[in-house]
């Protein structure tokens, strides 16, 4: 099942009877699109997500309903919440977790489940992104000003990064700076040899990027000869489970009180080796 519905209102009203009056969907799904932010108004300029039905339109303003079964779907997964620092919140976010929605919803992401299922009465932006299948730590805002300052401190490289991952081959020794285009830009990656599992010919290192390219880590692992296990993208088969990459650590000046904080996960959830 796949609606697209793209209409500007005649008559002035709530969104919701908008779209009642002009599409296919019975109100319960109508009601989960808008919930699931794959309801959109334009009033001027870009569209934006609209949550709430009961907004009242006018005419010439513009509703985009964008609905699939994806849309339909509740998300399964359950983030971590780390610290709460009121102004942001530090969350660990599990594979699979979107950072950005789409068209089709956003209730995958960790801002809107937040929103959903813990704080409906706090704000919640979109500070950084992890890729889909990369778990781990991200800072979400709740209030604008503190959203401005984290952006800042990411642009300026001032919130250092640290990650784990499991990789094929075995790395060991001192550690070693991968210095690699990406795109015609500069990206510079610290590579810190842990563990090694020669039965199975994986290790596993810590990650320091000096830089913040598309990507970066796997692509750059994955020059050396060292792929990330399971990276569908930029690996080698065979596959077999989840992206074993993880933002284990961050340290970075409080955007309200300048205390330098240093933000870990705890033993029992950093990326490790199976036992048998």
């Amino acid at each position: 099942m796949s609606q697209q519905l793209n209409l500007t209102v005649i008559y002035p009203g709530a969104a919701r009877d908008c779209l009642l009056t002009h599409g296919e969907l019975d109100e319960a799904s109508l009601d989960t699109c808008f919930r699931h932010g794959a309801v959109w108004l334009q009033t001027s300029g870009k569209p934006r997500r609209l949550y709430d039905p009961q907004r009242p339109v006018k005419p010439g303003h513009k509703i985009h309903l964008y609905c699939n079964e994806f849309t339909l779907q509740t998300c399964p997964l359950q983030p971590q919440l780390v610290e709460d620092h009121t102004s942001f919140s530090v969350w660990n976010k599990p594979a699979g977790m979107y950072s950005q929605g789409s068209k089709w919803g956003d209730h995958w992401t960790l801002s809107r489940w937040i929103a959903l299922n813990h704080w409906p009465d706090r704000e919640c932006f979109i500070t950084h992104r992890l890729d889909r299948y990369t778990r781990g730590l991200m800072i979400v805002a709740h209030d604008a000003a503190c959203n401005r300052s984290l952006h800042t401190a990411f642009a300026n490289r001032e919130i250092n990064k640290t990650y784990r991952a499991i990789v094929r081959g075995v790395v060991e020794g001192e550690p070693r700076t991968v210095s690699l285009e990406i795109d015609q830009r500069a990206a510079v990656t610290r590579i810190i040899p842990v563990q090694c599992d020669r039965q199975h010919d994986l290790s596993l290192v810590e990650l320091r990027p000096e830089t913040g390219r598309k990507h970066q880590l796997r692509v750059h692992l994955a020059a050396i000869g060292h792929p990330v296990l399971n990276d569908r993208l930029h690996g080698q088969p065979p596959h077999d489970g989840d992206l074993q990459l993880q933002a284990s650590g961050l340290e970075f000046d409080h955007p309200v009180s300048g205390k330098r904080l240093q933000l870990k996960l705890a033993e029992r959830q950093l990326l490790a080796f199976e036992s048998e």
